[in-house]
């Protein structure tokens, strides 16, 4: 890919008083200044990473859930067979407040 500079660079000249300052270059679209739009692009490399990042990016954030567990325990709740530990509960409940407020 060919790269284009249609501008020069001119240093700052110091000790300027009174004088104006020399007029920018235009800028050219495709020139590879920045703000001017791009024309072409050329091709892209991917690396070992970051075709694992990308892979990582579109595969799903859900993790996978087991339907049967599930349905197995709404039907313990429902029927009031799942068991249930009201002190342990409450612990729980207790630590999460205490760490909160901390």
């Amino acid at each position: 890919m060919d790269i284009k500079v249609n501008a020069r660079y001119s240093p700052p000249e110091t000790g300027l008083v009174g004088r104006t300052a020399p007029a920018k270059p235009e800028l050219q679209p495709g020139s590879g200044m920045p703000g001017a739009p791009v024309t072409q692009v050329g091709e892209i490399q991917w690396t070992q990473g970051s075709q694992s990042l990308r892979q990582l990016e579109t595969q799903s954030n859900e993790p996978p859930i087991d339907e049967a567990k599930v349905a197995s325990l709404r039907e313990a709740i429902a029927k009031g067979t799942y068991p249930m530990n009201s002190g342990q509960i409450a612990e729980k409940m207790l630590k999460f407040e205490q760490s909160l407020s901390s």
